[in-house]
């Protein structure tokens, strides 16, 4: 008699649907958007057939190749200011200064922020090809210019994050050392 068991499935897929993909390489990008998404139930790590609820977020980028403006998105990232955690060495590696997490710093307000992306591409087991973000970088200042410009991008399905243009953080007006918690 055949044993089953209920497998793990991760539902509807996370993150934004963006169906071309752009070349792979080194570019100037800009954070344009960031999703986030509470309780959603992951397999636990190192322990197959575990079930744990987590809340993720994943970044989306923009950057220009070609004459056109491309958008690539982390993989899910944990929640997590652990300085182990995906989220944590992103927001370092973006501007090479580890971020300060104190009581008021929200990572939504790094949209805007420059940075260089290194995309490659991957085939998924069913045959599709997608970007992912290899690594992130700083960018240097004279290259800020050549990321798009937040107000420029247009992300499929919406943004899933609402900016503040009033507020003292505008994501259209960046400054250096936000990370770091100065402005």
């Amino acid at each position: 008699m055949a044993k089953l068991s209920q497998t793990y499935t991760s539902g509807d897929v996370r993150g934004w649907d963006i169906d071309s993909v752009g070349p792979t390489g080194s570019f100037p990008a800009r954070l344009v958007d960031v999703a986030d998404y509470y309780d959603q139930d992951v397999p636990k790590y190192g322990e197959p057939g575990v079930i744990e609820q987590k809340n993720l977020t994943r970044f989306l980028f923009a950057y220009s190749a070609n004459g056109q403006t491309h958008l690539c998105q982390t993989y899910d990232m944990t929640m997590s200011c652990g300085e182990r955690s995906a989220l944590y060495k992103i927001l370092r590696d973006m501007t090479g200064t580890p971020p300060k997490f104190t009581g008021d710093y929200d990572y939504c307000d790094e949209i805007g922020q420059t940075c260089q992306i290194t995309v490659a591409s991957k085939t998924s087991k069913k045959g599709k090809v997608y970007n992912y973000i290899a690594s992130v970088a700083p960018l240097m200042e004279e290259l800020a210019d050549k990321a798009p410009k937040v107000s420029e991008v247009t992300i499929p399905g919406g943004r899933r994050t609402a900016l503040d243009e009033d507020s003292e953080n505008d994501p259209f007006n960046r400054t250096e050392g936000s990370l770091a918690g100065g402005s």
